[in-house]
């Protein structure tokens, strides 16, 4: 019996309401699109340029051949229903599948009379076994999400408390221009590229972030002679170890002040959302390409060898970069870079936080939430008037044992001169 238009619309409901679904927009709009058009029968027809447009929101200059977006966003959507299917949504009576190289959802009724599958039953130790492994090195992306749903429920039980909760004066100042936002402050976690192999696992090459420019890699092509018949996919679900405690830590601190907070990857966060709150990135730009977008001129920058310093004042260095003590990378002496920065359209406040090295971004997340740090940090930024600027740089070094940071220390800042905001 096939699956009715109402039972198919119900069953996108259960998607798009569940936990997996509910911190994403991005997703849940290209979902709710794709469903439509499915459900019309009107999927066969559609083209990469058109779901780029009507779906997520891209400019009519759009170019699929310079941006995969569609085909990024397509991975993660799939990746993201057979997620669901493997735990909220185990139960449900209608299926959704999303075939590779078709933009049209297929539903049909769970076949609850069939036996289980054995191969499935022994492959699911084995997928547990290496989702914990992969938990050891890295956090999926996902845990975003689960953050955000926490950070909810313990601001239900926070609410009454917090909000005459106090902070030292340092860390009053330096957080001053998100207090004064009634709406919800976004927190975006850097989420590196990996390729992906159906059967084989995941792969990273650190000096690759965009899987246009994978394209035409030697690491691609050098999978594909590996292994022969799959085909390499992009995959945006894991972030590094410092991405995810950096926003465990802020997440910690601005709900104990009553933030209302919301929790994005960098691979779903749009920009209306950005222009819609205040926004605290955690991740260099590598991981999180909107900060190199953003409408500021900035004094200093990060690339994947250092930090930048592209005005020098006398006595400062022109480049930071990072320095490690042992061929595993557990010590080293690395460098994270603190920029507070104007919203979009002069609305609300924009706090980066990142490092070249994972942690880099930790160290500089740890000196933002630690009173004693912001103490330096006031003292050394603060103005003849004894306020913070609008707008600044910091440089930060952090002494690194075994990938923890043990002791931060201020380097140099930049005060940023602001002129004008350009429309997005």
């Amino acid at each position: 019996m096939e699956v009715s238009e109402n039972e198919a619309q119900e069953q996108i409901q259960r998607l798009v309401q569940s936990d997996l679904f509910r911190f994403s927009e991005l997703q849940r709009r290209l979902l709710a699109y794709l469903a439509e058009k499915s459900i019309r029968g009107e999927a066969d027809q559609l083209k990469e340029y058109t779901i780029a447009i009507d779906a997520l929101g891209k400019p009519e200059s759009y170019d699929p051949r310079r941006d995969s977006a569609v085909r990024l966003q397509s991975g993660k959507l799939r990746q993201k229903i057979r997620e669901y299917y493997l735990a909220a949504g185990s139960s449900d009576p209608v299926l959704v599948d999303f075939p590779k190289g078709h933009f049209k959802l297929v539903f049909s009724h769970r076949d609850v009379s069939a036996p289980p599958d054995p191969a499935s039953n022994g492959s699911r130790p084995r997928r547990i076994a290496l989702a914990f492994w992969l938990a050891l090195t890295l956090i999926l992306a996902g845990f975003c999400a689960y953050l955000g749903n926490r950070v909810f429920h313990l601001e239900q039980a926070q609410r009454a408390s917090a909000a005459t909760a106090a902070w030292p004066p340092a860390v009053e100042e330096f957080w001053g221009p998100f207090l004064g936002s009634k709406d919800l402050t976004l927190v975006c976690v850097g989420a590196p590229l990996f390729v992906k192999l159906t059967d084989s696992g995941f792969f990273r090459d650190s000096e690759v972030n965009r899987w246009d420019a994978a394209e035409g890699l030697e690491l691609k092509r050098k999978l594909k002679r590996a292994f022969p018949g799959e085909t390499p996919e992009p995959w945006l679900f894991y972030t590094g170890i410092g991405e995810a405690a950096g926003a465990f830590l802020i997440g910690n601190l601005l709900t104990a002040r009553g933030f209302h907070l919301n929790f994005a990857d960098s691979g779903q966060v749009t920009w209306n959302e950005i222009g819609q709150h205040s926004v605290v990135f955690v991740g260099p730009p590598k991981f999180v390409p909107q900060i190199e977008e953003l409408p500021v001129t900035r004094d200093l920058i990060i690339d994947h060898l250092g930090i930048r310093n592209l005005k020098p004042n006398p006595g400062e260095p022109a480049f930071l970069g990072d320095t490690y003590t042992d061929s595993q990378h557990h010590d080293s002496l690395s460098y994270g870079l603190i920029s507070r920065l104007p919203g979009l359209h002069g609305k609300g406040a924009i706090l980066v936080l990142g490092g070249t090295w994972t942690a880099g971004t930790l160290a500089a997340s740890q000196y933002v939430t630690l009173a004693n740090h912001l103490q330096e940090l006031v003292a050394h930024v603060s103005l003849p008037s004894g306020k913070l600027p609008a707008y600044f740089q910091v440089a930060i070094s952090a002494t690194v044992k075994r990938g923890t940071p043990v002791e931060i220390t201020y380097v140099f800042h930049h005060v940023l001169q602001v002129r004008d905001h350009r429309d997005r």
